[in-house]
């Protein structure tokens, strides 16, 4: 019954799972520029959308660890990546 009143303190976040997050949204970002400012890539529109389906699944999870107020369920969109960029730049995460 004590175990129930009482929370236990949630663990800060390993800071390397912290870095590799970092890491790797800011490999994607660069793979999603740099198909976007090349007209003639093969397969462009199904590269981008896969690139940006991985971007938004790596930025949940960075708000997750972050403890970004948010629903991980919201349908994906530009405002949603835009709101989540946002949060995880206020709390000192850089990409």
């Amino acid at each position: 019954m004590a175990d129930r009143l009482h929370r236990h303190p949630v663990p800060d976040p390993d800071p390397f799972d912290t870095l590799w997050l970092q890491t790797r949204l800011g490999h994607l970002a660069g793979k999603i520029r740099r198909i976007e400012s090349t007209p003639h890539v093969y397969a462009r529109a199904h590269r981008l959308m896969a690139l940006e389906a991985a971007y938004d699944d790596l930025l949940d999870e960075a708000c997750r660890l972050a403890g970004c107020p948010g629903e991980a369920e919201q349908k994906r969109s530009e405002e949603k990546r835009w709101q989540e960029e946002q949060e995880l730049a206020a709390r000192g995460w850089s990409w």
